[in-house]
């Protein structure tokens, strides 16, 4: 990856929830030391509201949540930045791709449902309740351009191979 690329990006580790998005964001950036951003802490009230009494969001809940996390991005020094988020559809990468002022780059933890299931229903204290699960995998267009990584690895692993196919 050249300088100029490095500047420019903003790399968008995403998946449906249970997938490590923000642990594999968190371990790149600690690698890398690039910034990283939690796609959760930008959800208003009624957004987390909203999915823990199990109700899925449309795209108009998410669009404060998008502009939200473009404004925190656009307003960062210069430098790659990494975003853990869901990015589920195309009208949430196509709001995140006209209003981020860097260029995007996708890539996407795939795991089948029944690990993600098990990871969701271990989990404590997260808003996203697993009955979410299916509603978020029906959801779910992988981009085409995505970098798809085997979301099963070891993390370790896992932040080589996005770094590798960079």
């Amino acid at each position: 990856m050249s300088d100029k690329d490095k500047i420019d990006q903003l790399l968008v580790i995403m998946g449906v929830s249970g997938s490590g998005k923000s642990t594999i964001s968190g371990l790149l950036s600690q690698m890398q030391n690039w910034p990283m951003v939690e796609g959760d802490d930008f959800h208003p009230a009624e957004n987390r509201d909203k999915m823990s009494r199990g109700v899925p969001l449309c795209n108009a809940d998410r669009m404060p949540w998008l502009s939200a996390i473009s404004d925190h991005v656009n307003a960062a020094d210069a430098g790659p930045i990494i975003l853990a988020c869901s990015a589920l559809n195309e009208v949430v990468r196509g709001h995140l791709n006209q209003n981020v002022q860097r260029r995007c780059r996708w890539i996407y933890l795939q795991l089948p449902a029944n690990i993600l299931e098990e990871r969701l229903l271990a989990r404590k204290g997260h808003f996203m309740p697993v009955s979410l699960l299916q509603s978020q995998l029906a959801a779910l267009e992988i981009p085409h351009d995505a970098i798809r990584i085997n979301g099963e690895q070891d993390p370790a692993k896992i932040c080589a191979d996005i770094l590798q196919n960079l």
